[in-house]
């Protein structure tokens, strides 16, 4: 195992070969944030590389402290304990499972992670003076996101893969802002072979569907930050009528979140202040992809129907225009 400074050493090089960083401190600044980053997240592929052989409480415990890694940083074990319903006992003994010698270990580690998260990226945009550096911070302040994303991934996300595929229907749920990127997901989702629509959380919207939502159907909500009351309770009265619910969610503690049974959390931090669904689209895609994946033969056929059926559509669309005329047509128009 490397040692702190051998570390460092390591990154400064790197640093000075692969980046041009005129000024000196901002060069230590920059791999200090690095070495900081790196002795830190060894936590996240702990609970990773642990977690098929948890058990039940314990794998709770991994997921929260994935979920809320901000929250569990400023946590006591008593604190997290009465959050997941366990004793304080339960979490020291979930630490050591992990390799810690108690969960003041555990959470310093998890403090050195969140605050070197913060630092390099707001810290980085905030430096920033033009819009090249601007939108290099910003990608990166993704790429972070994404990170903290797929630390995240566990069985549940695997187990909305196998729900998508045997769904009998699948509904995308989302409200103000979310609805076009339900609407987005259930296309893609179609294009996979799956029978999934979009559905606007409006109640005046939602009663025409929730009546027929049952068993073997899949419900999935979007939670956006700012929404999600109504696509909670579309999920919470799918949840009554038999259906499979799921969420992909900007937060573990958004009201869709609140009501899955299975959530993914991808992260909408930005230094602009503003949420940014960026993670959440990535998410989606990636599940698109996966579900695509379990089936490579399935696959190569269906993308050879959709390319024979396109061919098709413009090839009598080609043939109507023969037969129409266009000019009269626009003259109506």
């Amino acid at each position: 195992m490397r040692t702190p400074y051998v570390g460092l050493f390591d990154i400064l090089h790197n640093l000075a070969k692969w980046y041009i960083i005129r000024n000196t401190v901002n060069l230590v600044k920059v791999a200090l944030q690095i070495s900081s980053r790196e002795e830190g997240a060894m936590f996240r592929e702990r609970i990773k590389q642990a977690y098929d052989s948890l058990t039940p409480s314990f794998k709770r415990l991994g997921e929260f402290i994935l979920a809320h890694e901000l929250d569990v940083a400023f946590m006591t074990a008593t604190e997290l304990a009465r959050k997941l319903g366990v004793d304080a006992a339960t979490v020291v003994r979930f630490s050591q499972a992990l390799g810690y010698q108690g969960y003041r270990q555990l959470s310093k580690e998890v403090q050195q992670v969140v605050k070197a998260d913060l630092t390099a990226v707001y810290g980085r945009f905030d430096e920033a003076k033009t819009n090249v550096e601007r939108l290099r911070a910003l990608l990166e302040n993704e790429r972070h996101n994404l990170e903290v994303a797929v630390a995240q991934v566990t069985d549940q996300a695997a187990e909305l893969v196998d729900l998508l595929a045997k769904a009998k229907r699948v509904w995308v749920v989302g409200e103000a802002g979310a609805r076009c990127l339900a609407e987005f997901f259930a296309d893609y989702l179609r294009i996979a072979g799956v029978k999934a629509s979009g559905l606007d959380a409006d109640p005046a919207e939602a009663v025409r569907v929730l009546w027929d939502i049952g068993e073997k159907d899949l419900v999935i909500g979007l939670g956006v930050p700012g929404t999600g009351i109504d696509t909670a309770a579309v999920l919470r009265l799918a949840k009554e009528q038999g259906a499979e619910t799921a969420a992909v969610s900007v937060s573990a503690v958004s009201p869709p979140a609140q009501v899955a049974d299975r959530v993914l959390v991808c992260p909408a931090n930005s230094p602009i202040g503003l949420p940014s669904a960026a993670s959440l689209i990535t998410m989606m895609m990636a599940l698109w992809q996966a579900l695509l994946a379990r089936d490579s033969k399935r696959m190569e056929e269906r993308v050879a129907v959709l390319q024979e059926t396109y061919v098709s559509l413009l090839t009598a669309r080609v043939e109507q225009g023969k037969r129409v005329d266009v000019r009269r047509l626009w003259r109506e128009f």
